[in-house]
Formats: C-alpha cells, sequence, structure tokens
C-alpha cells in the first residue's frame, strides 16, 4: 500500500451538487507521492467535522447509506484488482489554516468503483414525497425579479398592475364563460391572459442535464411550456433557448399516444411528422405553438435540495406569436386541468399545492407542492372548492358576502344568467379583487361611511382612495366563503400607492370576471386540497415561511 501526501489550504467555495452547497474543502496546490492520474482528489464522508457529511449535516437528515455490490462478480469491478479498499484517514491537523491529509492509495479498479458509487450519490434528485417540496415565489416587481424598475414609484407599479389585473380578469371570464369550449379541440390549450400579465414568476430547471429558465407561474393555466430550438418564429430571450437535442430526458409524444389523444379531441390538423402539436392563445394576441413532450423538470427547493419530477408532459415552443416578454422563457400551469403541473403530479403529492404570499414584494413568497404540515390549529378555517366539469383549469369558490364592521353585503351576481356566474375564481396571478357591479357599489358605500374622511382621487384603475398620514382609522372587514370566514388586515384591502395615499383593493368587475386576487390573499397560507374538494385558510407571517 502506497501512501500520498497532500497540502491544501483551507478554503470556503460553493460546490452544488444539485443545488446543495458544500463551503470547507481543500484547494490542493502542492501534491506529494503519486496518486492516480484518473483522480482529481477525495471526498470525505467520515464523522469529522470537516466531512461532507457533517457540512450536509440537517439538510440531508444527518444521514446517508449505500449499497454495495458483491466484490467479485459485479459488472463494474471488472478490471484486475477487484477489492474495495476504504479510505484510512491517518492523521488530521488542523493549525494555522493548513490541512495535512495522508490517504491510503486506491487501485484504479476500486477507485473506478468508487467514483461511480459516489457520482450516482450526488446526481440523485430527492424525490416527490406525500410531504412535498416548496420552491421561491418571485414578484414581478420585487427587486429579486428581473422585472423590477427601481425608477418605477409606487404609484406607478399600482397603475400597471391595475392594468394587468383587468387584461387578465377580461381573459379568464372569456376562458370560463359557458360559451368557450373548454375542451382543447383543435390543439387548443386552456391559458391564461398575456404572459407579461401575470404577477408572480419561479425558477425551475427543464432536461438533462438541467437548463435554468424563468417562468411564469399561472394557476390559471393548465399546460406548461418552454420556448425551444429549433425556433422557427419566437421573440426575443435573454437567457439561452432551450434545446431538446440536449437533453437526454427530452422524448417528443407520437400522435397516435393516448396523451395525444387526450390533449386533442379532433385530432386532424394537429400533428405534423407524427409529432403531437399544441396551440396555447393569449387574449392580447400571444400565443405559443410546438410538440407536446415529455421532460424532466427539476425544482430547487427552498431546503437546499433539488426535487426531479421525471416524464411531465409540457410544450415545447417552436413557433411564438405576439411579444412575449424577452425575461422569461416560458410558463408553468398550476390550474386544475389535466395536463397541468398540478394534475400530473398528482397522488405523488397527495394532490394538494399551497402558497404563502407576502407582502408588497418583500421577500420571495412560498409555493408547497404537496400536504402542508402547518396546516393546523384553531384559525384553520376551510371551504369547498367548486368542481366546474366543463372548465377545471380554474379554482372556484362560493362567495356568501362581505361584512364592513358588522354590516353584512351580500354577494350579488350582476348577470345571474350562467353557473359561473354564481362563483368566484381564487387566482393568485391577478392583484386586485373583482366584485359584481352592484355588490361593490354597496361594499364601497359601507367603507365609506366606516371611514368618513373625503376620498381623494388615486391612480388609474382603483376606485377608491383616501390620503393616509397613519392616523386614520380602518374598518374591520370580513370576506365570508361558505363555512369559512375570513377576516382580512389593512394590508389586504387597502394598499399604499404612494405620496401618502392608500387606496381600496376590490373593484367592479365590468367584464362579468369576479375573481379573488392576490392583494387580498397577503398573509394567508393557503391550501388547495383537490382530492377533499376544499381550500384552506390560515393567518400567517408569510415572511417567516422557511
Amino acid at each position: 500500500m502506497h501512501t500520498g501526501k497532500a497540502v491544501a489550504l483551507q478554503g470556503r467555495y460553493t460546490k452544488t451538487f444539485d443545488n446543495v452547497k458544500w463551503n470547507n474543502f481543500g484547494c490542493g496546490h502542492n501534491m506529494g507521492g503519486s496518486l492516480h492520474e484518473m483522480m482529481s482528489g477525495l471526498v470525505g464522508l467520515d464523522g469529522g467535522e470537516f466531512s461532507l457529511i457533517s457540512q450536509l449535516g440537517s439538510i440531508i437528515d444527518s444521514k446517508f447509506y449505500y449499497c454495495l455490490v458483491p466484490s467479485y462478480n459485479a459488472k463494474l469491478l471488472s478490471n484486475q484488482s477487484q477489492m474495495y479498499l476504504p479510505m484510512h484517514h491517518l492523521l488530521r491537523k488542523v493549525a494555522n489554516n493548513l490541512l495535512n491529509l495522508l490517504a491510503s492509495r486506491v487501485t484504479m479498479a476500486t477507485t473506478t468503483h468508487f467514483y461511480l458509487v459516489f457520482t450516482l450519490f450526488l446526481s440523485v434528485s430527492i424525490s416527490v414525497r406525500g410531504n412535498g417540496f416548496s420552491v421561491n415565489l418571485i414578484h414581478r416587481d420585487s427587486p429579486q425579479s428581473p422585472f423590477y424598475n427601481p425608477l418605477d414609484a409606487l404609484s406607478d407599479r399600482m397603475q400597471k398592475a391595475a392594468r394587468r389585473s383587468i387584461n387578465r380578469a377580461n381573459h379568464l371570464k372569456k376562458l370560463s364563460s359557458s360559451t368557450y369550449s373548454a375542451n382543447y379541440a383543435d390543439g387548443t390549450i386552456s391559458t391564461s391572459s398575456c404572459v407579461v400579465g401575470i404577477d408572480y414568476v419561479m425558477n425551475i430547471s427543464v432536461g438533462t442535464p438541467p437548463r435554468n429558465v424563468l417562468v411564469i407561474d399561472d394557476t390559471g393555466s393548465d399546460l406548461t411550456w418552454v420556448q425551444c430550438e429549433p425556433c422557427e418564429v419566437c421573440y426575443t430571450q435573454i437567457s439561452p433557448v432551450f434545446n431538446p437535442k440536449t437533453s437526454s430526458t427530452y422524448k417528443d409524444v407520437p400522435c397516435a399516444s393516448g396523451t395525444c389523444k387526450r390533449l386533442v379531441e379532433e385530432r386532424k390538423d394537429t400533428c405534423e411528422n407524427n409529432l403531437c402539436e399544441y396551440f396555447a392563445s393569449y387574449e392580447d394576441g400571444d400565443n405559443s405553438t410546438g410538440n407536446l413532450a415529455l421532460e424532466t423538470l427539476t425544482f430547487a427547493s427552498t431546503n437546499g435540495r433539488s426535487v426531479q419530477l421525471p416524464n411531465i408532459a409540457f410544450g415545447c415552443g417552436h413557433n411564438m406569436g405576439g411579444s412575449l416578454n424577452e425575461m422569461v422563457s416560458g410558463l408553468v400551469g398550476l390550474g386544475g386541468g389535466e395536463f397541468s403541473l398540478i394534475s400530473q403530479l398528482g397522488s405523488k403529492i397527495e394532490s394538494k399545492f399551497s402558497y404563502c404570499l407576502v407582502p408588497l414584494y418583500s421577500v420571495s413568497s412560498k409555493f408547497i407542492f404537496g400536504s402542508n404540515a402547518e396546516m393546523t390549529g384553531k384559525d384553520v378555517v376551510s371551504t369547498p372548492l367548486i368542481s366546474e366539469p366543463s372548465r377545471k383549469t380554474f379554482y372556484y369558490l362560493k362567495l356568501e358576502g362581505i361584512s364592513v364592521n358588522k354590516n353584512m353585503v351580500p354577494f350579488r351576481s350582476s348577470a345571474s344568467s350562467t353557473t359561473e356566474d354564481d362563483y368566484i375564481i381564487i387566482d393568485s396571478g391577478t392583484t386586485f379583487t373583482y366584485l359584481p357591479q352592484e355588490m361593490y357599489s354597496e361594499l364601497e358605500s359601507e367603507i365609506k361611511k366606516a371611514i368618513n374622511v373625503e376620498p381623494i382621487i388615486g391612480p388609474t384603475g382603483l376606485d377608491l382612495c383616501y390620503p393616509f398620514d397613519g392616523s386614520m382609522r380602518f374598518p374591520d372587514v370580513t370576506v365570508h366563503f361558505t363555512n369559512a370566514d375570513i377576516k382580512l388586515e389593512r394590508e389586504n384591502y387597502f394598499v399604499p400607492v404612494g405620496n401618502n395615499v392608500v387606496c381600496l383593493t376590490f373593484a367592479p368587475s365590468d367584464f362579468g370576471a369576479y375573481i379573488y386576487g392576490s392583494l387580498s390573499q397577503i398573509n394567508f397560507l393557503i391550501e388547495y386540497a383537490l382530492e377533499e374538494k376544499k381550500v384552506y385558510f390560515k393567518p400567517t407571517d408569510c415572511t417567516k415561511q422557511g
């Protein structure tokens, strides 16, 4: 057994193995002995303070395991020397920021064996379990977002948010109306409003090896899609366009497959070269066309682990119409339809997801796939999730009314001729809450009486605004869903718009779509339990969500 010696400076460096950070390592500049030319170094897996196991600690629950193949008959060990020899650390001394390591030399065969086993150990991501995983949800106006413009005043952001909300609400009404076919005929996918009209984005990775992309997070859309090479007609994209040829896990969906048949009822004109095609359209004329495919999506969980989701049906877009924003690569569909990411994960996440939206873009919000252990306690309330078979994309709730102090304003539909007009869509992608005109007028009147201060003219798109010097008293506002009373905080129903002005976050719907928007959901942990057909609410400081 030959002994070598390595002298290395101790350093701190972030080495990423599936987004797990490993900080302390030795950066070798002087190597003694004759270690094998195939090796670049050594990974310590013992119980000492500086081992990889100790540094990962709670990230891996301070646990690891291995499975050793038989010494003499495994195909991996077919070279001359077939023994797997352990590393013996004969000396470890930390002094003056120097690490002196004496290590046993292993033969080429055992080196190969160790290398293969260790590579597999590092490359396996955490699988999805019932308790799920969480990812960061970034508001488009947050400093963490590429959309962020530090020159925008708060009033500018509110006006833009109002325009986005109106555009999105118009399109949600179109998609949710009884006259709109919810079937995916002719390859058309149910989608939300234009991509730039969405409030939240998230980072995901596509393919193997993973390619990082920024995508829109949309609970009002189903199919996930990204822009792909070859891009025949595409919008300008700052990040590299995903090339499926570089991914070992990409698989086109053939026309004859059951997946393609479920995508479209009438499949004529939806196949080219035996490939299943999709078409996603948007209210403002933007659209995405391409091939339906299966691919591995990877999410960077907030606990430092990465989560791989194999064989997810998604759209690989080769033709993009309109002027989608250059900051984003696509969209992740989180609606209730068959092709949404939520539906595809299904039992792997117990058909549950939740999110916790932080106030006004301060830090990242959290989106949780799977059950949430914190959804317990006496302050948790639930309301039925209304199922609309022809409009599975959207999440409907029954709104009974809204009370101002103790004065109840009942829900009154302005157009009760269709079933969907009796419900309200809960949507994280729409900023404001839109109510029937008659109900809004009565609610506004009650709020004016309770505040008893002369309103002022605010930004475009916001109807009721007041000067605010910190002394104005706000009424108690409670939203009443079936079996669930949600007491709002002031930040949920009055939002600062700059220059000591606050405006009501409720607005009248002139377009017939009634939506419970994101500002009303701030600082509530909200869980969608799809199998139970319930939505749970829990008042929570979302800035402290891990």
